[in-house]
This record gives structure tokens, sequence and C-alpha cells, in this order.
């Protein structure tokens, strides 16, 4: 009896061996697909090139809020300044923002630095992942961290152009004003948003009308000396008037360091 069982056991063992016994052959498990991603990823540099850790890249669904305030997605550099959004397919508008003191919300502070996303809006379809680079831009003190309550965040009435500085580059930061009449010392009726390094804007209105235009980079008080300021003409020649549903281009407003 002993010696049935040893060949039987023998007899198994050469089956396996041999393949012959295929109910002792382990399962083969199919290969795992790639995996892909409907994601925005990239990097945030500052001025001179060098990644930013510890940034955060905001993204909103639409312009409603200026983006400004909660955004409806966000994620933080690394110690090499990338970041990865795992997102769903539809369309974004993505800004960048390192905070000097450090935290993830909270308006913008002289020291801190920023960039709007120069692409936006980005639409995103299933299943793709769209790189999204950033260059950052300081703010200065007395810079517009806040645009006033004038400020329309879309629409179909108004004008667009590019901002440049006074060697004719784009001036990134700088925002435009629209006044009802000639007396540029008061406050605007109407701003755009910041302007990113591509200079463009656009100023929404929310009416037809006559407007006088100018630009600037500070929010408050009189330009100082120095600060770039433009209008888009002197006096009356600086003043356009916008057609209900169009956006009209106005071309180049011209950035100058401030002289009384």
């Amino acid at each position: 009896m002993l010696l049935l069982r040893f060949l039987t056991l023998c007899l198994l063992l050469l089956l396996v061996a041999s393949g012959l016994w295929s109910g002792c052959t382990p399962p083969v498990s199919p290969p795992v697909a790639d995996i892909t991603h409907t994601a925005i990823r990239g990097e945030v540099l500052d001025g001179q090139g060098q990644p930013v850790a510890g940034a955060w890249v905001y993204v909103y669904r639409n312009r409603r809020s200026n983006l400004r305030g909660p955004a409806d997605f966000a994620a933080q550099t690394d110690a090499k300044g990338r970041y990865l959004l795992d997102l769903v397919e539809g369309h974004y508008y993505l800004i960048a923002r390192w905070r000097q003191g450090g935290g993830e919300a909270g308006p913008p502070q002289a020291g801190d630095a920023w960039a709007v996303f120069t692409r936006n809006p980005l639409q995103l379809e299933e299943n793709q992942t769209l790189r999204a680079d950033f260059r950052l831009h300081g703010i200065q003190a007395g810079s517009p961290a806040l645009l006033r309550n004038g400020s329309l965040s879309q629409g179909r009435t108004g004008f667009s152009g590019t901002l440049v500085d006074d060697q004719g580059q784009p001036l990134p930061g700088a925002f435009v004003l629209a006044y009802t009449d000639t007396d540029f010392r008061r406050m605007p009726d109407f701003t755009s948003a910041l302007v990113g390094s591509d200079g463009h804007f656009e100023l929404f209105l929310p009416a037809a009308g006559h407007y006088c235009l100018a630009a600037r980079t500070r929010s408050r008080g009189q330009p100082i000396a120095g600060e770039p300021y433009g209008q888009l003409g002197p006096g009356e020649k600086g003043c356009i008037t916008a057609v209900e549903n169009q956006m009209l281009d106005v071309g180049i407003i011209h950035l100058r360091p401030y002289q009384r």
C-alpha cells in the first residue's frame, strides 16, 4: 500500500512537470492595460525660469468670479514646481499663485506672485492629459490685488486690445480702466481683468455708450511718478463708442513711466 501511494505521487508530479495536467497549471493574468488620465499637468516657474515649490494652481469652470475666490479645483506644486490635476472633460480657466506668507487662500499681497494661463479656456477631452505651464509675475506694493466691483468677467459688449510698455513689449499685470467722461482723476466706472504675459485685454461693459480708456498697473490713487500709465489718446481722442453685442478691438495702448 505504501508503495502504491508512492508510485501515485510520482505520477502526479510527472504530469504536472510535463504540463499534461492542466488543472495544476496556475492561471495566467491578463496584461494590465495602460491607465489613461483626464488631467492637466505642468510646472510653475518664477521670473528667472526656476521651479517654484508650494505654488497653487487654481482651476475654474467659468469666469463668472473673474478667477477670484474659491476655485473648483486646486493643486500645489512639488519641490520641482510640478503639479497634476485629475479632472473630467470640459472647459477650464487656470491661474497660478504663490503666496510669500504661505497658505492656500487669501487675497494677494505685495511680494506674492501670480500668472494667468495665456491660452484660457483650456478644452480638456476624456482620457486626455494636457500641459499648462506658468511663469509667475511679482505683485508690487499698490498693485491691483483685487479689482473693484465695476469689473465684469464676461459679456458681449466692450473693447479688446493689447497693453505694451514703452519698449513695445506686452505688460503683464496691467489693466484697462473705462470712464464715462474725460476726468481720469476719479475712480473708473469699469475695469478689465489683469492681463497675462501676452498683454491682451478684454474690457466687458454692461451696455453700449461713450467711454474713455486708460491703462495702469496700480489700482488706487492718482498715478505716481514712474508708474506705467497710458491712455488710448489725449482728451476726446482717448474716447470711443461701444456698440451693443460687439467687442471692438482698439489696438495697442502704450504704457509709459508717468510724469506729473
